[in-house]
């Protein structure tokens, strides 16, 4: 069997040159490149739009949240007195859980001290750890896990 009849026969040519090869070659990398960016283009473009969308109902969301809350002036805050509610404990320490230090529970009396006076009838009743992430953590997370 005459392969090189086939060939002719299919109007395949039977051989390409260096410089048709090379022409080929550059046509389909060319090819690629432009398909490739094309394709990164129009996904941008739909994340952008996406974000875009998200943004805005996000915004519109938090507008209605504080239309419902009725929003004060930044300084009306500072000028109010913050009340803080000091529960009175007739134990002479407070009580504390295992976990912590002795030296916390030292700086947590020293500003209840620094807050209070000497004076004062503010105790300590308990001292416990909270629990959840801590505000790193938190932070962290919100960060990681925004919205375009």
């Amino acid at each position: 069997m005459n392969l090189s009849y086939l060939a002719n026969a299919s109007g395949i040519a039977a051989e390409y040159s260096l410089y048709e090869k090379w022409i080929a070659s550059a046509k389909v990398i060319l090819t690629g490149f432009v398909v490739v960016f094309a394709v990164l283009f129009l996904l941008i473009a739909i994340i952008k739009i996406y974000s875009a969308i998200v943004t805005k109902v996000q915004d519109r969301n938090n507008v209605k949240k504080h239309k419902k809350e009725k929003i004060s002036q930044p300084g009306e805050a500072l000028k109010k007195p913050v009340v803080i509610p000091v529960q009175k404990n007739n134990a002479d320490e407070p009580v504390v859980s295992g976990e912590i230090d002795g030296e916390v529970v030292a700086v947590i009396a020293a500003a209840v001290t620094a807050m209070y006076g000497t004076k004062g009838k503010a105790k300590i009743k308990s001292i416990k750890k909270s629990g959840g992430r801590s505000a790193w953590a938190n932070a962290g997370i919100l960060d990681n896990t925004r919205p375009f």
